[in-house]
């Protein structure tokens, strides 16, 4: 993995014109809040991890619950990302087309740590539109995949999915595709003090709660950061 910390929130611009996403086949993004944090999807960490393919019988039953409460996706990877959306812990790694929204996932929460911003070229394996549970269960690695916009905040994330199997599958360092003295995953630090910062920057490109999580919650959770926003200036005058 190549890493680089970041100097300034305007380098971000220079980075992302370097590395662009080409629709979803050239590099993908994530932000993390903790630059600590394991490249992991959720159900791959040591607080949710099950071996043997366990977390998939989780899965299925909460879809024997989730369908009491609306229509899940036939599209088993989309019904996996819906329960994740939902607070399911899974074995979906959210990517992004936009760094911008990889961005505000590094910066929006654990404002004391510093964060990370991974530039990713997607694993070669890409996941078919009808893939199986027992596909999954039966693959050794890592793959990509390119989700229809299914709902809003998919739509808004500009969302891909990495699938891990089994769900603690790290994606394997590999040699550069493009670039051979790079190598497949970059990793840019970004120091807590510059957090703020690009917080306010992404809200001037439209990137905040309201338009990252589209609907009321999301609309009123940024209201209320720009109040507390006001009420601190107010203060500080």
């Amino acid at each position: 993995m190549d890493y680089m910390t970041l100097k300034d929130p305007d380098s971000l611009h220079r980075i992302f014109r370097t590395y662009r996403s080409l629709k979803g086949f050239g590099s993908w993004f994530r932000g993390q809040a903790d630059e600590k944090w394991a490249l992991l999807p959720s159900a791959g960490r040591e607080d949710y991890y099950l071996p043997s393919n366990r977390d998939l019988g989780r899965f299925r039953e909460w879809s024997n619950y989730a369908i009491a409460h609306e229509r899940l996706p036939e599209n088993i990877i989309e019904a996996l990302a819906l329960a994740q959306h939902h607070g399911l812990s899974t074995r979906l790694l959210d990517w992004s087309k936009n760094p911008l929204v990889a961005c505000y996932f590094c910066v929006i929460s654990e404002i004391e740590s510093d964060g990370a911003i991974y530039i990713l070229e997607p694993p070669n394996a890409m996941a078919k539109k009808r893939l199986t549970l027992e596909e999954i269960e039966d693959y050794d690695g890592v793959i990509s995949y390119i989700p229809a916009a299914f709902t809003s905040r998919v739509l808004n994330q500009q969302g891909l999915f990495t699938i891990h199997c089994p769900a603690n599958r790290e994606i394997e360092i590999l040699q550069s595709k493009f670039t051979p003295e790079e190598h497949n995953i970059k990793k840019i630090i970004v120091p807590s003090h510059m957090k703020a910062e690009i917080k306010l920057m992404l809200d001037d490109y439209g990137i905040n709660e309201s338009t990252m999580f589209p609907g009321l919650d999301g609309l009123s959770k940024y209201i209320n950061g720009d109040t507390k926003s006001m009420v601190k200036r107010k203060k500080s005058n």
